[in-house]
This record gives C-alpha cells, sequence and structure tokens, in this order.
C-alpha cells in the first residue's frame, strides 16, 4: 500500500475509532460510569474519552507507532473503521446539503 493510501486510511480510521469512544451510544455506558468515579484522574479521563478532539491524537499516536515499530497493523483492521469514518463523513455531509430539501 503506498504511503498515502495508509495516510488516508489511518486519518479515517482513527476519526471513525475517536468518535466511537467519544461519542456513540454503545459507549455511552463506559463513559457515564466513568464520570461518576470520583478522583481527578477520573474526572479528566471521562472528559478526554468524551472529548472526540481530544482522544483522536491519542489513537493515532498509538496507531503510528504501532505502524513505525511493529510489523504493521492488519489491513482488515484499518478498513473497517476507515470505511465506516469515510461513510460518516459522507452521510453527515449529505445531510447537511439536503437539509431543507425535504418537507
Amino acid at each position: 500500500m503506498s504511503v498515502g493510501l495508509l495516510l488516508v486510511v489511518s486519518v479515517l480510521a482513527v476519526y471513525r475509532v475517536a468518535r466511537l469512544v467519544a461519542v456513540d451510544t454503545v459507549s455511552e455506558r463506559p463513559r457515564d460510569w466513568l464520570s461518576r468515579q470520583p478522583g481527578r484522574v477520573s474526572r479528566e479521563l471521562s472528559y478526554l474519552v468524551s472529548c472526540p478532539w481530544c482522544i483522536a491524537p491519542w489513537f493515532a499516536g498509538a496507531l503510528t507507532v504501532v505502524l513505525a515499530t511493529g510489523p504493521g497493523v492488519p489491513l482488515p483492521l484499518l478498513w473497517w473503521p476507515a470505511c465506516a469514518g469515510g461513510s460518516a463523513l459522507l452521510t453527515s455531509a449529505d445531510e447537511r446539503m439536503n437539509r431543507g430539501q425535504h418537507g
């Protein structure tokens, strides 16, 4: 795979995983549980996992380390969230463009 394509796939994969953790309903219960834990570390971690802008750099850093130092990530593990991320971005753009045109 070319470096450019790997970068695009990696960006989309990080985007999707960050949204999955920070925003999606499927991870709401763990986020809520963490927010109820006492202490400063729990409070800061709760903020981190509830903010896609905050958590994405950590996922990107981990992926970069794995890609740079290890045998790499099996391609399907990148393609899956990358396709989901690209689809989410396109769906969001489509919804914004079509807002007000129906109804």
